[in-house]
């Protein structure tokens, strides 16, 4: 059984062990977590591409020790102010190309954090990623996979095949993936701030790539660019604060399915109990219905997810559970690919940051010269006029992406978060589940069997269930499906957990290439 990695000085936890490294190391020069945590996700923009990349959004929770104050940083783009949705026949998106890009967030969340919250200036922080992406690093056996499945349709694109199979072969594990210009670009950035991206030289290119490849974002696009600041969503639960990300994010999803789990014994039913297996599926269930009947960007709508979480309409929503399996629908599994990272360092100052491209590889678009391959995000809009989530030009999509910071008294505890698309609050819920209700070690907590639901009553349940219990959940209506042991499709998590006296403990998830390191 593998166990939590503990650390005194600070901690870092990632989707992959270069980015951890990275983080780590600028933990070791004075860096804070800030720091430490944007060296990872800019180095998981180079080593992560089918996940994330300067082309993707970011959203990040930032406790700050001094202040003892959270702060929310939801770094995503808005669809183009050129787009038009009846450019989108028959009422579908295609499944690639450059017109499915909104304004990347990444690159000024990065920025923003290190100005408020890092020691060591942004071109420390990017120095890692330019050196992998300009030497160049040995691809995964999980990277080469990816390739590999997405080869048909990647391959379209004469930019990301010259990056990505640059041999006349899509790369193997093991095989160097060299990025110069992604190098180039990100040089820009260390040197210039948000404005090396948004503004200039890498911006025009940028937009005469895309406009060049038949997408609709311009330079007055990216100008106008700034990541939003709003305030924080967060919920009491069995003694602790869990922040959420709150939208465009669908972070309230889980603080919903929290609220209304408040109201029940959890731990009483016994962990991974039938009983308890059960209730959070149907709790899961209401809280998507109440997302799709309300969330859209708060700029155009007006949407308050502050009104799910008041407590008379989760006490109603409570009343609506029952002994049996209900309808529901979390929605489509595409958007998959992202990666989460968490870092605290000796002061108790932590972060917790996710980012992505949206589907696998994006929008299997890569901008000629400037190494950014583009995030595939405006079909995370929809496209029926009576959504409150419909295409509009200069609105932002929901977003699957959310990030969790919880809070004991004035003070961190946990750190976590996974990607997973429609999965991530669920999982995300069994996590909090697991660490709150049931007391669990964090890298217990990640390597226990997860379920995913989808759809009407069909239930994703990882193979490692005992039988009993698939058994119990199939008599109460639940129509269940197996999954792989460790199956990715219930996402990649990673925990930091701080302990009473100051030190940390760490977890990473085997499901996908979590590492979790500290000093």
């Amino acid at each position: 059984m593998t166990r939590s990695v503990r650390a005194a000085n600070g901690l870092v936890a990632s989707g992959h062990h270069l980015a951890t490294e990275a983080g780590l190391a600028a933990l070791r020069d004075g860096g804070s977590a800030a720091d430490a945590a944007i060296a990872a996700a800019a180095v998981s923009a180079v080593v992560l591409p089918e996940a994330t990349g300067v082309g993707g959004d970011l959203f990040a929770l930032v406790y700050d020790a001094r202040t003892r104050a959270v702060s929310v940083y939801n770094g995503s783009g808005a669809a183009p102010r050129a787009i038009d949705r009846a450019r989108f026949e028959g009422g579908r998106f295609p499944d690639r190309g450059a017109i499915l890009a909104t304004v990347p967030g990444a690159v000024a969340g990065w920025a923003d954090l290190v100005a408020d919250h890092g020691r060591l200036g942004l071109e420390r922080a990017l120095a890692p990623a330019i050196a992998y992406a300009d030497e160049g690093f040995p691809l995964s056996d999980r990277g080469a996979e990816a390739l590999a499945v997405e080869a048909a349709r990647i391959g379209l694109d004469e930019g990301t095949a010259a990056v990505f199979a640059p041999r006349g072969h899509w790369l193997r594990g093991g095989e160097v993936l060299q990025q110069p210009d992604l190098a180039a670009t990100l040089r820009a950035v260390a040197q210039g701030g948000a404005g090396g991206f948004y503004r200039g030289e890498v911006a025009e290119r940028l937009a005469a790539g895309i406009s060049a490849m038949g997408g609709a974002l311009s330079v007055e696009d990216l100008a106008a660019h700034r990541t939003d600041r709003p305030e924080p969503l967060s919920i009491a639960y069995r003694g602790f604060t869990v922040y959420g990300q709150p939208p465009v994010t669908q972070g309230h999803v889980l603080l919903e399915e929290l609220a209304l789990a408040d109201g029940f014994d959890l731990a009483g039913l016994g962990r991974a109990s039938v009983e308890q297996i059960h209730l959070m599926v149907e709790l899961q269930k209401l809280a998507f219905a109440d997302r799709d009947l309300h969330a859209g960007d708060p700029r155009v709508t007006g949407f308050d997810a502050r009104r799910l979480l008041e407590p008379a309409f989760v006490a109603a929503r409570r009343k609506a559970v029952g002994q049996r399996a209900s309808e529901g629908y979390a929605g489509a599994p595409f958007g998959s690919d992202t990666t989460y990272l968490c870092a605290v360092d000796r002061d108790g100052n932590a972060v917790s940051l996710i980012e992505s491209v949206f589907s696998r590889f994006g929008a299997a678009a890569l901008v000629p010269g400037t190494g950014v391959l583009l995030n595939n995000r405006l079909t995370g809009f929809s496209l029926d006029p009576r959504s409150p989530n419909v295409l509009a030009p200069g609105k932002r999509p929901v977003h699957t992406l959310n990030a969790v910071l919880v809070l004991e008294g004035s003070a961190p505890r946990f750190v976590y978060g996974t990607p997973g698309a429609q999965a991530q609050v669920q999982t995300n819920f069994q996590l909090a589940v697991a660490l709150i209700d049931h007391g669990l070690d964090p890298q217990r907590a990640i390597d226990e069997p997860r379920w995913y639901h989808e759809r009407g009553r069909a239930l994703k349940v990882e193979a490692r269930v005992p039988e009993a219990t698939l058994k119990g959940l199939a008599a109460k209506g639940h129509e269940i499906a197996l999954l792989p042991e460790w199956s990715e499709t219930t996402g990649g998590a990673q925990i930091i957990r701080i302990e009473e006296n100051g030190s940390f403990a760490g977890g990473a998830d085997a499901r996908r290439e979590g590492h979790a390191a500290g000093y």
